[in-house]
């Protein structure tokens, strides 16, 4: 087994909460999983170490990442610059067929809010919203940041208890794109990102 195929089991297990923020992965542990020697499993950790979900520590230990409330703050801080910039500029660019697309994401999406696909759902909407923008690399950017909020969401198992004023926001941003409203989206995106940010700092208090 590639220390590829080791990594991405392992991220999907990071992102989905199996290992809480700060849990240490022990490489016997994991070897002993994947049927596989150590080797495979050192490169794997090195491969999640370089996509940001893990830090390497002395003795050859491996953690999953453990941000403090300040550091959450200044990720959702830097979110609502990046997202707000990326959306204001997608409606600009916005035609037809990208509107088709990005209500059909909505409607996914609201289907998926409360199940444990929900930040999928989530992600595959605002990404919709953002790639009319033409900015591949903030997108890339924002997408990571988005992961990293994830891990701490499903880390602590906070799980939406908003989800009906979070589907508002959506079909609220949608209505904005349709009338070509960038002032409006980009305001109901803001409050959308900042209430997100206060939940999860509130629930981890």
């Amino acid at each position: 087994m590639s220390a590829e195929h080791i990594a991405d089991s392992l991220q999907a297990d990071i992102i989905a909460g199996r290992y809480r923020p700060g849990a240490e992965l022990k490489q016997g542990e994991i070897a002993e999983r994947f049927n596989v020697s150590r080797i495979p499993i050192r490169d794997a950790l090195q491969l999640l170490a370089a996509r940001g979900l893990i830090v390497l520590v002395p003795n050859r230990r491996a953690r999953v990442i453990s941000l403090t409330r300040e550091e959450i703050r200044e990720i959702y801080d830097i979110r609502i610059l990046l997202e707000c910039n990326c959306l204001a500029a997608a409606i600009d660019q916005m035609r037809d067929a990208d509107l088709e697309r990005i209500s059909a994401a909505f409607r996914h999406s609201s289907i998926d809010a409360k199940t444990i696909n929900w930040s999928d759902g989530d992600w595959a909407f605002h990404k919709a919203l953002y790639l009319p923008s033409g900015k591949a690399r903030q997108i890339e950017m924002i997408d990571q940041l988005r992961q990293t909020c994830r891990i701490h969401i499903s880390g602590y198992g906070i799980l939406p208890d908003q989800t009906a004023q979070w589907l508002k926001d959506h079909q609220d941003i949608v209505d904005a794109c349709h009338t070509r409203d960038s002032e409006k989206a980009t305001l109901v995106l803001k409050l959308h990102i900042e209430t997100a940010g206060k939940t999860l700092l509130d629930a981890i208090q």
